[in-house]
């Protein structure tokens, strides 16, 4: 009896299970996993030089801090930060009643002491007054003259015009504000052209000024595949204290293709063409390479034309590392796809992606 009822019990469990499983949808199969994405240089030959790099920073070519000559209420605030405004435009305003005033009565003074004053010339020709009241008219009428001129700009300093064609890059009041003498409303910039601003040592500047062959570039890491070439505005006579460098300013015409601002961080380099053009070697970032037992290798991706490429790995033989990078002796040639990401994960022969940066 009681095996009987095991063998029940065991066969609604079957049952149950067999059910259960029915009941469950096929898993699907899993999707096929894309190739793996890298990161990828050209190497370029034309550019393969050797080069220095500095940090540097973008400001604008011309830069003007914008205050009222006197104190007073805002009554406009005609531009706002970003807007663009041109040579002498009126950017704001205070309120001008009490110039105007003031103005009034220094009118009325200089009238009164003018028309003494030519009383008096009639008078001295007569003997009617001294020479010296004659002196005294001559003086008032001349100071209050000086008084008025100064009424006349106080009443124009209560407009704040544009000296130059720009951006409004910052605003620091809010309209009606009460404001004092010199204090900041605007900040206007120049950036038609731009400046890149660096600290370099001299021996590195007094060779980029005498070589022909020196080029001198400006990169952003936004823009990888964008050189801005450089033109040497201007150099500091007195090293800065405690680093022996020299602040050294170039600057590159602002052609609106990229929202370049000042501000910005850029790396400038300093590159002798030459160097690569006649010896045949490249240089690449020194990351791309590995090594092994063997000696020195890299990983190239040979392009299947549809965004793959077939990773191949390259012996090299490497020379010094310097500020241009790794010198490659040989191994790789100008023209190839050199990978700079990931390569530990690499295998010759692996299908890949690519993600390509020409080399600058």
């Amino acid at each position: 009896m009681e095996s009987v009822s095991l063998r029940f019990v065991l066969g609604n469990l079957l049952l149950s299970l067999t059910l259960v499983a029915c009941g469950q949808p096929n898993n699907p199969a899993p999707e096929p996993s894309k190739p793996r994405l890298v990161r990828t240089i050209v190497l370029d030959g034309s550019h393969a030089g050797a080069w220095q790099e500095f940090p540097g920073k973008v400001e604008a070519s011309k830069v003007a801090n914008l205050a009222f000559r006197v104190s007073g209420e805002l009554a406009e605030l005609s531009a706002l930060e970003g807007d663009e405004v041109s040579a002498n435009q009126l950017v704001a305003r205070l309120d001008d009643k009490d110039q105007k005033i003031r103005l009034r009565a220094r009118k009325a003074e200089y009238e009164q002491a003018f028309a003494d004053f030519q009383r008096g010339e009639t008078l001295i020709k007569s003997g009617g007054i001294s020479r010296s009241d004659y002196q005294r008219l001559e003086a008032t009428s001349s100071t209050a003259k000086s008084s008025l001129e100064s009424a006349e700009r106080d009443l124009d300093a209560t407009r704040l015009r544009a000296p130059f064609a720009g951006f409004i890059a910052v605003r620091y009041v809010e309209n009606f504000e009460e404001i004092i003498a010199q204090q900041l409303v605007y900040t206007l910039q120049d950036v038609s052209t731009l400046s890149v601003k660096v600290d370099v040592p001299e021996s590195v500047m007094i060779g980029a000024r005498r070589d022909q062959d020196i080029m001198v570039s400006a990169f952003f890491d936004a823009i990888p595949d964008r050189r801005f070439p450089l033109v040497l505005n201007e150099v500091a006579t007195r090293a800065s204290d405690g680093t022996n460098t020299f602040e050294v300013t170039f600057e590159f015409p602002n052609t609106g293709d990229f929202n370049i601002l000042p501000g910005m961080s850029a790396t400038v380099r300093l590159e002798n063409a030459a160097v690569g053009a006649s010896s045949g070697m490249l240089f690449v970032p020194a990351h791309a390479v590995l090594a092994d037992q063997t000696g020195p290798f890299a990983f190239v991706a040979a392009s299947n034309g549809d965004g793959t490429a077939i990773v191949e790995q390259r012996r090299l033989q490497v020379g010094q590392l310097t500020g241009s990078g790794l010198e490659v002796l040989s191994g790789v040639e100008p023209g190839d796809r050199l990978i700079t990401a990931g390569m530990s994960k690499l295998q010759n022969g692996l299908l890949v992606r690519i993600n390509a940066v020409t080399q600058p």
